[in-house]
């Protein structure tokens, strides 16, 4: 650990404590749930990513018809805000809706159809077409310009020492998120586990990117694999004593994010590397090396851990909600069909689905999660036939929802009365490359 000595600061220390009074007190009676779509930006004519320039053109017209403002990283564009939602830039321009918290299935529709409705009638003025898929099915990160973005550049130098597929998943692909409440520490512990474990099986049923590289894989999501060899400390499960541990709480989830190496801290519009010599474990920075020895004259602050703590990428990540962060992009069907999925789900009791993985570790949860990004939901783990399980979660949150929002499971359903995802249904239409993927996807199918 390099031996810095503690800069004196007029701030008093960041303290374990004021982290975890942060956890506790976002805590809240009122749930909501805020959905984080991305979807693929493509060239219409050759399938190929569509540039920067034709990106921004599309986002500077939307933000004038609706009246919203525009959100640069230095002289960069990288998004546009309003309505208490935004639209930004992805590392591979991919674009990004987030969604203003809503509590209502039916609100998250209205919204997110208006935005994406606007978004692509604009899109078709500039050859641009917006997919709705997990990876890139036609460029691959060696051919896709890096948003000239300071966060993305310094990842894009650090990640890929980590893991071979860092590339790949920030320049490729693209996801939906789910971000709910919680009532309490307890509560959100439970949602915690019970989503890790039954993580790989809804990775699998919403796999949604065979094709790659202009042609069919052999992978049902590409998407998820290349989550896999991202970087497994600070992605995966990276936070095992939480999952491990039944008396868990705030502090497992705290203590795994402190022994995570750090990318970069902010100050002003400054983004100060202090990555170290990453071939040296001995000189990578934790932020509880931070914590306790600052770095150079600069001591931790509150909104450096929570800067640090978006550079962690688990499946589920803990934040002031719970991120749902393992689904390749759906069709805005699909996606509304995820979003009532988990509404039901986490309406119900944890045990009932939690028996199921009695004896299964996190090792477990890796190792269903590289069989669901290969095969779907066509595979069985242990005692887990992964087919007759999501059905049967399905079915759980079904009974969980009230009359308006059932209708929105009926598309998931239709796929599993056939043991289907939609890579499947991909696959079985013959598509072979990028254009018929786009075509196909486009009759939505």
């Amino acid at each position: 650990m390099l031996n810095y000595k503690k800069p004196k600061s007029a701030e008093k220390p960041l303290t374990f404590d004021k982290i975890k009074e942060y956890y506790l007190s976002s805590s809240k009676n009122d749930l909501k749930f805020g959905l984080e779509y991305e979807r693929l930006s493509l060239d219409k004519n050759s399938f190929k990513n569509a540039p920067y320039e034709r990106i921004e053109k599309i986002i500077k017209t939307f933000a004038n018809v609706k009246g919203w403002g525009l959100l640069y990283d230095d002289k960069t564009l990288i998004g546009t805000m309003g309505e208490g939602s935004s639209i930004s830039l992805e590392p591979g321009c991919q674009i990004e809706l987030s969604l203003k918290p809503c509590s209502a299935i039916c609100e998250i529709e209205k919204h997110t159809k208006e935005i994406c409705n606007l978004l692509d009638r604009i899109a078709k003025f500039y050859d641009v077409e917006f997919l709705p898929a997990g990876i890139s099915p036609f460029s691959t990160y060696q051919n896709i310009e890096i948003l000239k973005k300071k966060r993305y550049e310094i990842m894009a130098g650090y990640l890929p020492y980590f893991g071979k597929f860092a590339p790949v998943m920030m320049r490729e692909t693209a996801g939906v998120q789910l971000n709910i409440d919680y009532k309490s520490e307890s509560d959100a512990i439970e949602k915690i586990k019970m989503l890790n474990f039954i993580a790989p099986y809804l990775t699998g049923f919403f796999a949604n990117s065979p094709v790659r590289n202009n042609k069919i894989t052999n992978y049902k999501s590409f998407r998820a694999l290349a989550w896999k060899y991202t970087g497994k400390n600070r992605c995966n499960t990276f936070y095992k004593n939480l999952l491990n541990n039944p008396r868990a709480n705030f502090d497992d989830y705290i203590n795994a994010i402190l022994d995570v190496p750090m990318l970069f801290i902010e100050r002003g519009n400054e983004k100060i590397n202090i990555t170290g010599n990453i071939a040296k474990i001995s000189e990578r920075i934790t932020f509880r090396d931070f914590m306790k020895f600052g770095y150079g004259e600069y001591s931790a602050t509150f909104n450096d851990y929570i800067l640090h703590s978006s550079l962690c990428f688990p499946d589920i990540r803990l934040k002031n909600c719970i991120e749902i962060r393992n689904h390749d992009s759906q069709n805005i069907e699909m996606t509304l069909a995820l979003c009532a999925f988990y509404k039901g789900i986490l309406s119900a009791q944890s045990d009932e689905i939690m028996q199921y993985f009695k004896g299964h570790t996190t090792d477990d949860i890796e190792n269903a999660g590289f069989l669901a990004a290969k095969s779907g939901i066509d595979f069985k783990y242990k005692n887990i036939d992964a087919k007759t399980f999501v059905k049967k979660l399905f079915e759980i949150s079904y009974s969980n929802l009230n009359q308006d929002e059932k209708r929105y499971l009926n598309c998931a359903f239709e796929l599993l009365n056939d043991g289907r995802c939609p890579a499947d249904k991909i696959i079985e239409a013959n598509v072979k490359n990028a254009k018929e993927l786009v075509q196909y996807l486009k009759k939505g199918k």
